[in-house]
Order: C-alpha cells, then structure tokens, then sequence
C-alpha cells in the first residue's frame, strides 16, 4: 500500500496470487481506528473487548450523546463534513432503546414506540394485514425479506456412514425444506435449493437454475429411501433405522446449534424428523453458544448449522471458501475458521483460484459452476435456508419514507449505503 497524496490510498495486488474481491470485503467491513488513540489505549487498558468508548472518534454524521444500560443516544453534528455534499439526515437524534428481549422490541415496533428495527419479528405481516398498522418490510408479500446469507448444516465428512456421499444426499432429500420455510423462518425465505449461490439479489448473475436441477436436490423422502435402499443396499432394522451392508447404523448422530437461536433450533428439529421418517437416526443438540462454537472450530460435531459467509463485494467466492476449502485448515482438534468439517477436495483450491483472478462476471460464473456441481455432487454441507443480510422493519407512524421495494432509495441495511434512509424520511 502506498500515499502518494493526502487523499489516495493505492493497494497493489500481489499478481501471483490474486483476489480483488477479497480486498473490496476488506474494504467495506474493516473498521479503521485512530492509531493514535488506540496504541495508547492497547498499553493502559487491561482489555480492550472490556474498555468502554464514551468520546468515540468517527467520520458520520452523528456524534455519541449518551449510552447507558437502558439506551445509547446519539445528536446528530450540523458541522458534519458531508454536509456540502450530501446535506444532513432527518432526525436530529437516533435513539437505540435496549430491550430485555426479542418479544419486547417487537412490541415496541407494534405500538409504534420504534419507527425501525433490525430483530426477528415472527409473522409481521399480521401487523398491517390484519391489526392495519403503518409496518413494514422491504416487500409488502412474502419472502419480505432480500435473502443474504445462508445458514448451511456442516456434516462430519470423517465420521462412518457420514463419510458416504450418498448416505449424505439421502439426508438432504430427506430434509422438509418448505417447512422450515413456513416455521423456522415464519416464511421469511423461498425454500433453500442445493446451490451455494443465493438466487436472488446480488449473486443472482452467478446462479446457474439448469445445474442445480441436474446435480441438486429438493424435499423428497421417497428419493431419499430410494437411494438408501436401491443405491446403498441398506436394509431397515427393527427399530425402524436403516444398516448399510458393512454393518453401519445410520445414527445415532447429534445435529447441533447454539442454545436459544430458536429459529434454527426449530429448523434442526425439523431435521431430526425428517431423517427419523425415512429411516435416519439424527437427534438435536443445543449447547450454549460457548461449548457449540469449540464443537465447530475444533470439528468435533456429528452435524452442525453455522453460518458462513453472507452477500458482499466477495460473495460468493467467499461462501465456497468457507465451506470447501481444505487449504490452511488445521486437524481435528485445532481451531478452524472456515471448513469446519475437515472437508478436502484438491479440485477446490484451483478453482477458488482462478475465480478470484477471474477477469470477467462471464469467466467468474462458469467457475463457481464447476465448484458448485463439486459441492452438490460431494455435499460436505446442505443449505437449510436463507436469511436477510439484515432483519429491516418500520414503522411509519411518526415518520414517512423509510426505503422499500416500493421506494428503493437506500439497501434495506443499518451500516454503509443504508444510512441514506436518514436523509430520505420525513415527519409525519
């Protein structure tokens, strides 16, 4: 990196190993400090996860006007450098009520006590189809919600009669997909289809629909027992679960989540029925989020829902990253930050490779097609669903203008681009 003046930063890749996106992901979600403050305060303070920074230094147009257990406050600053620019944003305060609780904020967002929210509130819609209140999402029908991320069920590739590609495409048809749909995720998302590619939205110029109907899989128990007993030879035992012919039970194995992530925990029961009706013996494990997050790091789990890379200036390079990539990932036992499931395919690195140096969107999507048919073909992992970057609901009964698909001025998000909602809204 280099300075030549007082306003240009120049990045010079290195040619022999280049990845352009992953610097643009660096760029929008790494958050510079002041050296100057920071250095002195990595020497004074004991930790600075526990250090509380009442006089923060930023660039936006708002300044830190209170912050205690009840709220942080925050006054908007009229001598903002933007100013010239972009004028200032509505409100002249931003308060952030802190709730005991999920049920509570979304009470709050009800009776119109927060004009928006960034929480899962299951069923809004009853909000202003049935009680025609002025609340909102990005879209007025279902999935109302932009998907960006996609919480996806890591399987222990080592692990006996896991470590079989077939027994691992029993279990993703087996899944009732449209179910977590309509529970788990209170039909905030289309059902999840095999591909690592979000269908909609940024990534959709990568998505390949004729891939996924040849290499994929959807809802489907019969295919499911299909393939255990015509493909795999798998015999039903007498409680009911399925042996293959060396004798390997299918289960019992623990499917795991963090305790109290309910929508997912509800979804991982879904799971465990789903497998348990055609034959599988899979049963859910909530430990807290401590001991769930030693299990995926160290790749001591049967089955785990985790998330992994969500839509950004990397996606979806760096979603097949997370998933597929053996390279610098440590043995079981050692801490891991993506690849969780020790899963290895030499094919993968080549490819993440040439797709990160990828010259075009053209080049870029056949690639990711190949590492996609890798993934449905070896499913080390099976996407259970889809979630918004961000929850995004309003409330227009004190202010008007909040962005939607209907008034698309801003993304529906709290941070970058989003903030222009601020200089869009209006009182009422």
């Amino acid at each position: 990196m280099s300075a030549p003046n007082a306003k240009t930063v120049v990045i010079n890749l290195n040619p022999k190993k280049l990845n352009p996106g992953l610097v643009r992901q660096y760029l929008a979600t790494v958050v510079v400090l002041p050296q100057h403050i920071w250095s002195g305060l990595e020497k004074s303070e004991k930790s600075l996860l526990q250090y509380a920074n009442m006089k923060p230094v930023g660039s936006g147009p708002y300044t830190l006007k209170e912050a205690n257990n009840e709220r942080v406050v925050l006054q908007r600053f009229d001598n903002y450098w933007g100013k010239a620019i972009w004028g200032l944003p509505a409100p002249k305060y931003i308060v952030h009520p802190i709730f005991k609780s999920n049920d509570a904020g979304n009470l709050a967002l009800e009776q119109g006590q927060l004009d928006i929210s960034q929480q899962f509130a299951p069923e809004i819609w009853k909000m202003w189809e049935q009680k025609k209140l002025p609340v909102s999402t990005w879209f007025k029908q279902p999935p109302y919600h932009i998907p960006g991320s996609i919480p996806i069920m890591f399987i222990n590739v080592n692990k006996k009669g896991l470590d079989n590609p077939k027994v691992r495409r029993a279990i993703a048809y087996a899944i009732n997909y449209p179910l977590i749909v309509q529970t788990a995720m209170s039909s905030y998302s289309v059902p999840a289809n095999s591909s690592l590619i979000i269908p909609d939205g940024g990534e959709k110029k990568f998505y390949n629909a004729d891939l996924v109907k040849q290499y994929g899989w959807s809802f489907d128990p019969q295919k499911a027992v299909d393939i255990l007993e015509k493909d795999l030879g798998a015999k039903k035992g007498s409680d009911g679960i399925y042996v293959l012919p060396d004798g390997t039970r299918l289960g019992p194995w623990k499917v795991q989540c963090p305790f109290g992530w309910t929508d997912w925990n509800q979804a991982l029961e879904i799971v465990a029925s789903s497998a348990k009706a055609v034959g599988i013996d899979i049963k859910t494990d909530f430990p807290e989020f401590p001991v769930a997050n030693q299990n995926m790091a160290n790749g001591t789990f049967d089955l785990a829902l985790w998330y992994v890379a969500s839509v950004g200036p990397a996606s979806p390079w760096l979603r097949f990253r997370d998933v597929m990539d053996g390279r610098d990932v440590p043995p079981v036992g050692q801490t891991a930050f993506w690849g969780y499931n020790r899963y290895n395919n030499p094919k993968v690195g080549e490819l993440l490779d040439q797709a990160a140096a990828a010259e075009s969107e053209a080049e870029q999507k056949k690639i990711f097609g190949e590492l996609d048919k890798i993934f449905m073909t070896d499913i080390p992992a099976i996407p259970l669903m889809y979630r918004p970057l961000e929850f995004y609901e309003f409330n227009e009964s004190v202010w008007s203008g909040f962005a939607s698909a209907a008034n698309p001025k801003a993304p529906p998000m709290f941070t970058g681009a989003g903030i222009r909602m601020l200089y869009n809204i209006r009182p009422k």
